[in-house]
């Protein structure tokens, strides 16, 4: 449609589109920040939230400091009283200096294990009840519940039943306390009387010092006793073994001589061994001395055989045999030169001889006596060994009776020497436990601390409203963000119209090219004209999931911002149910009109105070909207608007329980579908999607309206200045999003 070409004689009334009175209320909106979230669950958004929730926060901190503040009247003064104690752990001895072992080297355990068994003794039923019996606290309990003799005081002291009532009754007030890297211990007492609080520490610090006194003398007392039966046992039994072991020798014959070391452990020898082993000394000096003659004699007879005396005499024998064999030679031996010669030769050899005999006959003498001695001995040592093997087999039997004695005996003098060390002074000269510091009467009371009971229920209520206010956000199953549009429908997000500042005129707001809402829109256009190849859609359908979600003022505002670029463009009021736009001059002439009419198009459209801005009213409103919805005139009636408007934009119902907007949709080139943030429910937009996409319908994205400061924020207060224009508040700019629904 050119600019020359003229509208049926209905379109030069230059109709206004207005509202009904009341109809274009602007929606208040709260304070925006300046960066845009990111991010779906960022510092800035939690900071955004407890903002918005700031009353709720608030009301939840007062809350929290006024119960805080009634507990701590309604409390009784408590008093604490702190007594000081010091363990002393068993020392292990490792060096003694003789008898007495507390001279010598030792070195204190510390095995934690013996720390905790003392606390645990602090907390125990038992040391409360002596507590109970040392301070006499039954006694005091007779005599504040009545007036009674001492007698029956003493009588009811006794009585364990009171006294494990007052046991448990006083051990609630106890704490046990160790102090780190260290051998104290806290006895801390907390009463309503700080006196008594006092009195009670000390009386568990005094309690249990003289418990583990009481308990280490009961101790020694029973080793003493178990000492005293098990040295008299043992003296018995070293009596019995040594009757048996003087009765068996005396059976067998077995002598003794002496002590030594016996087989297997101490013994005694019999006669029979000491002589075996007299002769066995004899027999192996004899042997020695023997041997000793027997090389003297041997030597003395080699000696004699090749020197001393007889040399010369063997000389001259070898003279004589060598001139008696070269004489040999040439003489015979008759002959008396030979005979002389020969004669001379054997006088020497009885010569040679006869010295030799007198030299080693001594020597042989001495070794023939050693020889015979040796023998003797021998044979006597064999006899006495046969005996010494007949008594080593009953020696057996006697040893061992011996060795019974000898374990009795070192049983005893080990029992004798451990009974001697024990002893009373021994059992409490050192003791487990020491007062370092008594309680002293507190003077003022730690609890309740109104102070710091009023601050803890004051920060508890301010984390409990922040969490609430977190946690009502999170889980409120709304579309609020552009990245739950996304996420939770998947549809892209084209924009985000911010709500309305107080007291703006929608109008105004979306003409001023300068104003939030005008930019927001400008915004929507472009994500519109980039969801498709084609550009702008020609023809588009704006609805909703439900009614009042702002799709009237997204139309309008859309087809204002194309009008601005030269643009004709054809608003369309298919909502026949709720019409949002109306034209006061006719109300016969509509799109229900032409829907059941053959009328051309051009009758029924109307001029509007923005410049190639054009609407065609909803019409009278039909018994049911979509009964007349007929596809082929609808498709019509958008054939003859595609070819005189650039653009047609169509204002249709909400999908939720109608039929309009789906079969709408079907002949539309696209569909924007607007939702208002954190008002629609997730499943509610789920379900009208699905109605649209059965359908058919070209889903180009999604677009917010009345969009908090989490969801968008333009930063307009510097925008304005930038362009030097009036700011319109202070420097935080209140968004707008007019959604021209009509006024009930």
């Amino acid at each position: 449609m050119n600019s020359q070409e003229q509208l049926p004689p209905r379109a030069p009334r230059d109709a206004l589109v207005e509202r009904q009175q009341g109809a274009l209320s602007p929606y208040l909106a709260d304070e925006m920040i300046d960066d845009e979230d990111e991010f779906d669950f960022s510092i800035g958004d939690i900071l955004t939230v407890l903002w918005e929730r700031k009353w709720w926060i608030l009301l939840a901190a007062l809350l929290g400091l006024v119960a805080a503040l009634g507990y701590s009247l309604s409390k009784s003064p408590l008093y604490r009283a702190t007594a000081t104690i010091e363990l002393n752990p068993p020392s292990v001895p490792v060096l003694s200096n003789g008898g007495d072992a507390s001279e010598g080297l030792v070195v204190p355990t510390t095995d934690s294990q013996f720390q905790e068994t003392q606390i645990g003794i602090l907390r125990s039923r038992a040391l409360a009840e002596r507590v109970v019996q040392d301070l006499g606290l039954v006694g005091e309990a007779n005599r504040l519940d009545a007036a009674e003799t001492s007698g029956a005081e003493a009588a009811a002291a006794r009585d364990p039943q009171r006294v494990a009532g007052l046991a448990a009754s006083i051990a609630e007030g106890l704490t046990v306390s160790p102090s780190p890297n260290s051998r104290l211990i806290e006895l801390s007492y907390v009463s309503d009387d700080p006196a008594e609080a006092a009195r009670l520490a000390n009386g568990f610090a005094t309690s249990f010092i003289d418990l583990t006194l009481d308990r280490k003398y009961e101790a020694t007392t029973s080793a003493r006793r178990f000492l005293e039966e098990r040295i008299r046992t043992v003296r018995e039994e070293i009596n019995d073994a040594e009757r048996r072991l003087v009765a068996y020798a005396k059976e067998n014959g077995i002598v003794l001589v002496g002590s030594g070391e016996g087989e297997g452990g101490a013994g005694s020898s019999t006669l029979t061994g000491e002589s075996l082993g007299t002769l066995n000394s004899a027999l192996a000096a004899a042997q020695q001395k023997r041997i000793t003659a027997e090389q003297r004699y041997r030597q003395a007879a080699a000696l004699a055989a090749g020197g001393g005396n007889s040399a010369t005499l063997r000389q001259e024998k070898a003279v004589l045999e060598a001139e008696y064999r070269e004489k040999s030679t040439y003489l015979q031996d008759s002959f008396p030169e030979m005979a002389r010669l020969k004669t001379r030769i054997e006088e020497l050899d009885r010569q040679i001889l006869t010295e030799n005999s007198r030299a080693t006959g001594t020597l042989e003498a001495e070794y023939r006596a050693a020889l015979a001695e040796e023998q003797a001995l021998s044979e006597r040592v064999s006899q006495l060994t046969g005996s010494a093997l007949t008594e080593r087999e009953d020696a057996i039997q006697y040893n061992i009776l011996q060795r019974e004695l000898d374990t009795n005996r070192s049983l005893y003098d080990a029992l004798l020497e451990r009974y001697n060390e024990v002893g009373v002074v021994e059992g409490i000269g050192t003791a487990q436990a020491a007062t370092v510091d008594q309680a002293q009467a507190p003077a003022t009371p730690f609890e309740p601390n109104i102070l710091r009971n009023t601050i803890l229920g004051t920060l508890l209520g301010l984390f409990l409203g922040a969490g609430l206010a977190v946690l009502y956000d999170r889980l409120t199953d709304t579309v609020k963000t552009k990245d739950d549009l996304r996420e939770k429908l998947g549809l892209p997000a084209l924009g985000a119209i911010p709500l309305a500042t107080k007291n703006a005129n929608f109008l105004e707001e979306v003409r001023d090219q300068y104003s939030v809402i005008y930019d927001a829109y400008a915004s929507l256009r472009t994500g519109l004209q980039l969801s498709g190849e084609g550009g702008f859609p020609q023809v588009l359908l704006v609805t909703s999931a439900r009614p009042e979600e702002g799709k009237s003022s997204t139309s309008y505002s859309l087809g204002v911002q194309l009008s601005d670029t030269g643009r004709r463009v054809l608003l369309i009021d298919a909502d026949m149910r709720k019409p949002s736009f109306v034209v006061s001059e006719d109300d016969r002439i509509g799109l229900s009109t032409l829907l059941t009419s053959d009328t051309s198009l051009t009758e029924h459209v109307v001029k509007t105070t923005s410049p190639n801005l054009f609407l065609l009213p909803s019409g009278p409103i039909p018994p049911n909207p979509a009964n007349i919805i007929l596809p082929a005139r609808l498709d019509a009636i958008l054939a003859n608007a595609r070819s005189l408007f650039d653009h047609v934009i169509i204002d249709a119902p909400p999908v939720a329980r109608f039929a309009d907007a789906v079969l709408l949709s079907s002949c539309s080139d696209g569909v924007l579908f607007t939702l208002e943030s954190g008002k629609t429910r997730t499943a509610l937009a789920r379900a009208a999607l699905s109605q649209l996409r059965m359908a058919g319908a070209n889903l180009l994205g999604g677009s917010l309206t009345k969009a908090s400061a989490r969801v968008i924020d333009y930063g307009y207060g510097r925008y304005q200045s930038y362009y030097g224009g009036a700011s319109r508040g202070d420097d935080t700019t209140i968004a707008i999003a007019a959604a021209p629904d009509r006024a009930t």
